[in-house]
């Protein structure tokens, strides 16, 4: 969510630098196809070699951590917004499931699918904002770290929470069994870079979880409005299940979209590449084992 100023100021960084080189945030390549436009000098491209949506102009690593430390605001009341003491307890007495956040019973389910028990489970949860779904994974039982790149909320949420959310990647540590991600990579400044930090924090039989925004085109034609709208200042890169499929073409995966059919999740072999057939909306989920 953009204030006026910051949307101002958006597009006037967008005008200035339309005439920059198109170059892929993910994996350099400076090949690339036109995908969509808004207020024509902000441009979305795929990128030709590794299949990444891409917005024209790219922001840079500082930048984009600049804009996360205090800036960047969602307007859902849990996400960046910091709450009271007294509302902080509340939240905890309920679990922190709030009408914009019910993700704690989803999340159990799909872990499960994977483990038949969390106890112990150690889980990265990478982009963890203050906490409050870290706090729900160790409500699970699993043994959890964080990373946040907003030092503020990381600090609120170590202080508040008792959590152990990191701010620097070299402090992350390794032999993770899950490398967790939830609306996170379609912020990042390289998409590839996240996911081989990713690769490189697991264990050797560890799962990569990303759930994000679907940038496939079975979601742009059944929705072109919401496909439209989903990507910009915020959402610099939409992903979609080809630019993974390229990822991930050597290893394990399962690609699908919400509501999650845990079902066939649960049936999958770990050992297959399997892209479901509902790739229509809007929400789209990877687990890949990337060290397999």
């Amino acid at each position: 969510m953009l204030t006026k100023s910051q949307k101002v100021s958006y597009l006037i960084d967008s005008v200035l630098h339309y005439g920059s080189p198109v170059v892929c945030p993910s994996c350099g390549s400076t090949h690339a196809s036109e995908v969509d436009r808004k207020f024509v000098v902000t441009r979305l491209f795929e990128c030709d070699k590794c299949k990444l949506y891409f917005r024209h102009p790219t922001d840079s690593a500082e930048v984009n951590k600049k804009f996360y430390q205090k800036e960047y605001m969602e307007g859902d009341g849990i996400t960046t917004y910091m709450p009271s003491q007294a509302e902080l307890e509340d939240l905890k007495k309920m679990d922190f499931t709030t009408d914009s956040n019910k993700n704690a019973e989803r999340l159990r389910k799909l872990f499960g699918c994977l483990y038949s028990d969390l106890k112990g489970v150690k889980i990265m949860d990478y982009g963890a904002s203050w906490g409050y779904v870290s706090y729900q994974f160790r409500a699970f039982g699993m043994d959890v770290e964080s990373f946040e790149i907003s030092v503020p909320r990381a600090s609120f949420g170590n202080q508040s929470l008792g959590l152990r959310i990191h701010t620097s990647e070299r402090d992350l540590r390794n032999g993770n069994d899950i490398f967790f991600s939830s609306h996170v990579i379609e912020h990042v400044p390289s998409p590839g870079r996240m996911l081989d930090l990713g690769k490189k924090l697991l264990a050797k039989d560890g799962y990569l979880i990303t759930i994000c925004p679907n940038g496939s085109p079975e979601y742009r034609e059944k929705d072109p409005e919401g496909f439209h709208s989903s990507w910009g200042k915020v959402h610099p890169n939409y992903l979609n299940a080809a630019f993974f499929q390229n990822k991930f073409k050597s290893n394990p995966y399962f690609i699908t979209t919400s509501p999650f059919n845990f079902d066939k999740i649960a049936a999958w072999d770990k050992r297959s590449q399997v892209v479901d057939s509902q790739l229509e909306n809007e929400e789209i989920l990877v687990i890949a084992k990337p060290n397999v």
